[in-house]
């Protein structure tokens, strides 16, 4: 635990400077649905929906290509997105963009619409026009791409709670808030940090990688809304005058302090101290890391592994298709994207078993398979565990795997079977 503490609160060391160039572009699109949808996430809210716009939602798209190889990375201020949707935005872009790689990733606000095929109507649902927007945005990031320089970084946000209290006999309760900010374990307060700048220093983007559910706004907000990383990239942009993204990490079972806080209690005023205090820290490290060149090609596999359905006792009959992602982006930087929220601990052994020096762990990426447990966790219960998951025991362990395998391929670190 004490070695996974420091590497958390390490800077990023200077990255070694390479021949090959990597190019970058970023664009914007502002995907805020009409008012009257059906919200995401909250039961509770019953047949409640919209009733207006607090702050608008969007997707940030941002393309690499090394001369060979061309990605694409796009973040949503949505609750979820779907293989199917995911599909329809790689659709859209088709061969056109010349683009070999699509990324989409969710925020995982509960304060965004639904995607519903029938609002407002079924002949032009929003969600539709959303994908269209979004593959626009990817191929406007594409045509701005430009010489780039790239580097990674940490620093450390003590903002969330581990929801799942683990009592005497070995069940669970569950924790949703925690405002008197109670220690508990295990949590990952690390904040990862990638910045992409022209090769004369000036800022592409930033993206930060952070794990907690944006859910400081509950079920009695009706109002749309990114929720605290929607104030944490307006500040960051607003500070640097670039595009910043956000990369969830593995928070299945980490809520704010101030979970579900109605808006009669201060709860916008919360995810604004809460967004604040990430960009604060965002923008120091930012301040701390030189302006250097990454060892810059890219590498990207893609695999879909079949999963069974945790319901069907037989567990022989594997047809929940789960993508995962790693890119590699020269020798130190990683990311590794996962379908689905899935608990911290996930997160913090992808980190400190990877050999790639910053290993970033992205989740809600091509998919939503709700809940990946830990094998532990499914002994004790509660919610995301024993509700709310439905893809076998022992999955999140097995992407996981499957990620620090390819990742370590990738980049050449595998030793040769004798």
């Amino acid at each position: 635990m004490r070695s996974t503490m420091i590497l958390l609160m390490t800077l990023a060391l200077p990255l070694p400077v390479a021949s090959a160039d990597l190019q970058a572009g970023v664009a914007t699109v502002d995907i805020t649905p009409p008012v009257g949808s059906v919200m995401y996430g909250y039961g509770a809210r019953g047949s409640n929906v919209s009733e207006g716009v607090h702050d608008s939602l969007y997707a940030k798209a941002i393309v690499l290509d090394d001369g060979e190889t061309r990605v694409a990375i796009v973040t949503l201020d949505l609750g979820a997105f779907t293989a199917e949707n995911t599909r329809n935005v790689r659709g859209f872009i088709g061969k056109r963009a010349n683009i070999d790689h699509v990324i989409c990733v969710a925020s995982h606000t509960h304060s965004a619409p639904r995607a519903t095929l029938d609002f407002p109507n079924r002949v032009a649902p929003w969600i539709r026009d959303a994908e269209v927007k979004i593959a626009n945005a990817i191929k406007e990031a594409n045509t701005n791409l430009r010489p780039a320089h790239i580097g990674a970084g940490w620093g450390e946000v003590r903002e969330g709670h581990n929801r799942r209290n683990i009592l005497e006999n070995g069940t669970v309760e569950m924790m949703w808030g925690n405002r008197e900010r109670l220690p508990t374990s295990p949590v990952d307060y690390s904040l990862g940090l990638i910045r992409v700048s022209t090769t004369d220093g000036k800022p592409i983007a930033t993206l930060v990688n952070f794990a907690c559910h944006p859910v400081v706004l509950g079920p009695e907000n009706l109002e749309i809304s990114a929720d605290y990383p929607g104030v944490f990239m307006r500040l960051v942009e607003a500070e640097t005058g670039a595009q910043c993204m956000f990369l969830p990490g593995a928070p299945g079972d980490i809520n704010p302090f101030w979970d579900k806080t109605p808006p009669k209690d201060g709860a916008f005023e919360q995810m604004e101290k809460m967004g604040k205090a990430i960009a604060d820290e965002t923008i120091r490290v930012l301040g701390e890391l030189e302006n250097v060149k990454a060892d810059t090609p890219l590498s990207i596999q893609k695999e879909i592994i079949f999963l069974a359905d945790r319901r069907d006792v037989t567990r022989e009959n594997k047809n929940i298709p789960a993508e995962i992602n790693t890119l590699l982006i020269g020798d130190e930087i990683a990311l590794a994207t996962f379908p689905g929220e899935f608990f911290v601990e996930h997160g913090l052994r992808l980190r400190e078993q990877s050999k790639v020096s910053h290993t970033f762990f992205v989740g809600y990426a091509n998919d939503q398979l709700a809940y990946f447990p830990t094998i532990k966790a499914t002994t004790e219960g509660g919610y995301g565990a024993a509700s709310a998951t439905r893809v076998e025991i022992g999955a999140g362990e097995r992407l996981v795997n499957r990620a620090l395998v390819n990742l370590h391929h990738q980049a050449g670190l595998v030793a040769k079977a004798q």
